[in-house]
């Protein structure tokens, strides 16, 4: 990918309804910014989270703390968090107002960089088929298929917590990219099985990608219906 940076989103496109966010940020950009470097990635994959008192799931749902405060911020800003394994996992603020709302990125196909991306990934990867495949310049479509292989290949850690990502004098900020023709929509993954909100179909992918984290499900293309949780 070459000529000028993309210009970031802007604010109100945040400012909106959860779902049609998330269905829109699909074909957006990440556009990461090291020194002289620029790394963009095109997003297949993406997962909401409803926030304060709706979403069971959201590291929200129980109020505003420490570790999710951007949460409760303006609209269209970082939210980096650790997992237990220690991996990074980037969101993006949504709605604003306090509704603690997100959508997590899970998952993207590299545009420009992809040399430094498959580096970062091998200096992260223990050895095993994985890194070997990596090594090998092959399974290009796994590289960013994952919250945390988005993370590691995008150089994304909690140092970028709370950053504006409308801001393209930043190091990292959202853009508009070649939008997603088809859209399923699934339940999310990795949830707690026992959760209210384990069969709420609110992971939407790019149904023409195989840039994607985990395996299909049988198409849900249209809009989620949640039963029992409105997205505000």
């Amino acid at each position: 990918m070459s000529g000028p940076l993309p210009r970031p989103l802007p604010r109100s496109f945040f400012e909106r309804e959860l779902l049609d966010v998330a269905r829109e940020l699909l074909g957006c950009l990440v556009v990461r910014r090291v020194g002289r470097v620029r790394l963009v990635a095109r997003l297949t994959e993406v997962e909401a989270y409803g926030g304060e008192g709706v979403d069971a799931s959201a590291h929200s749902f129980r109020g505003c703390t420490p570790r999710c405060r951007v949460m409760f911020g303006p609209a269209g800003h970082a939210y980096v968090y650790s997992t237990h394994q220690g991996r990074c996992c980037l969101n993006v603020s949504v709605a604003g107002g306090g509704r603690g709302q997100a959508v997590l990125l899970r998952a993207g196909e590299p545009l420009s960089g992809e040399a430094r991306m498959r580096t970062a990934r091998l200096a992260a990867s223990p050895d095993g088929p994985t890194r070997a495949r990596l090594a090998q310049g092959g399974r290009g479509h796994e590289l960013l298929a994952g919250p945390a292989r988005l993370c590691l290949a995008l150089g994304v850690d909690r140092a970028l917590d709370g950053t504006d990502l409308c801001d393209a004098s930043g190091p990292l900020w959202l853009a508009r990219g070649e939008p997603a023709a088809r859209v399923l929509w699934t339940p999310r993954v990795g949830l707690n099985p026992a959760s209210a909100a384990f069969a709420w179909r609110w992971r939407a992918c790019d149904a023409d990608s195989s840039a994607l984290s985990a395996a299909r499900t049988r198409d849900g293309s249209r809009r989620p219906r949640p039963a029992r949780c409105p997205a505000r």
